[in-house]
């Protein structure tokens, strides 16, 4: 038998590991035929107990419905197998198809998103994996690969949350669930070191970031400023909230504010280049001129910088 092959019909590729049979590599048309009560603890047995009425009554009558996601499953499958062997445009094409077929499969939108997270448009392949989580909210590797893809993408926060989601719904001693953890572990120890918080005052501490970035592209200056003074009251060496502020206080033409907060930004990360372009702004204004004269724009930066690297 070759190693990659199900370990039941010896015919399609392995890609799921069964409980029930030595944890073995099976394919997921196998699964289905074979999942029964002595599977409880799996996320693939949780997900169909969960959802299997609710699909069921959508199709109309009984019985339907499981042999189409079997059919659709295997599509997926071989799909992914275009993918895994160099031919992602392949791949890409036949789930196109199949999202035009069945944009209700969640099975459809996380093939999607995993051909979108293996291009490195991780933007992309978070929306694919959101809509298949929309769809199945119980499903363990939408979430690790969505963790993944938004950890590749430098939004820490939204990592650590989906990673917790792989612990809480995973098969306790799974893959999954020992990777899930080990990240947490990693990353708990680095913002431990570097900001002195625990995961859930990070978390809470990024809510807060992202309450001020909102009111900063609001034009809501002086809101802002409350924010991100907030965030820095928690997480000193945050380069962005540093950078933000500076903006804040530029366009309300406090100078020496909007001076010493690109100052400090720079002196964390001294290649952060929006505190590097607006600080030679304001230092260049002429008599009269304002920082609102010129063309500022908030942005994420760091994500910024991951989709210019990918387009380039």
């Amino acid at each position: 038998m070759k190693k990659n092959k199900c370990s039941i019909c010896l015919k399609r590729k392995g890609k799921r590991l069964c409980k029930i049979k030595a944890n073995s590599m099976i394919c997921s048309r196998c699964c289905g035929e074979i999942r029964n009560p002595a599977c409880a603890g799996c996320s693939y047995y949780i997900d169909a107990e969960k959802f299997g009425f609710e699909k069921t009554k959508r199709a109309g009558f009984d019985g339907a419905i499981a042999s189409k996601d079997s059919e659709i499953d295997n599509a997926v499958d071989n799909a992914l197998i275009y993918v895994e062997n160099g031919n992602i445009e392949k791949g890409e094409e036949l789930l196109l198809d199949l999202i035009r077929k069945y944009p209700d499969s969640y099975m459809v939108q996380y093939g999607m998103g995993t051909v979108q997270a293996l291009k490195g448009n991780y933007s992309d392949s978070i929306t694919y994996f959101d809509n298949c989580l929309e769809i199945s909210p119980y499903y363990v590797q939408a979430w690790f690969n969505k963790a993944v893809s938004l950890k590749n993408f430098l939004d820490v926060g939204g990592a650590i949350e989906a990673f917790q989601k792989v612990v809480e719904y995973g098969d306790e001693g799974g893959r999954f669930v020992i990777d899930a953890r080990s990240f947490l572990s990693e990353i708990e120890a680095r913002i431990q070191s570097e900001s002195g918080l625990n995961l859930e005052a990070f978390l809470h501490s990024m809510d807060d970031f992202n309450t001020a970035f909102s009111n900063l592209q609001n034009q809501e200056y002086e809101k802002a400023i409350a924010g991100f003074q907030k965030v820095l009251a928690q997480n000193e060496n945050h380069v962005q909230s540093y950078g933000n502020l500076g903006i804040c206080y530029a366009v309300l033409e406090k100078k020496q504010e909007a001076l010493r907060a690109f100052d400090k930004a720079l002196s964390i990360d001294p290649e952060y280049k929006p505190a590097l372009d607006n600080k030679m702004i304001l230092l260049s204004l002429g008599e009269g001129k304002k920082m609102t004269d010129y063309p500022i724009e908030a942005v994420d930066y760091y994500k910024t910088v991951i989709e210019a690297q990918k387009e380039n």
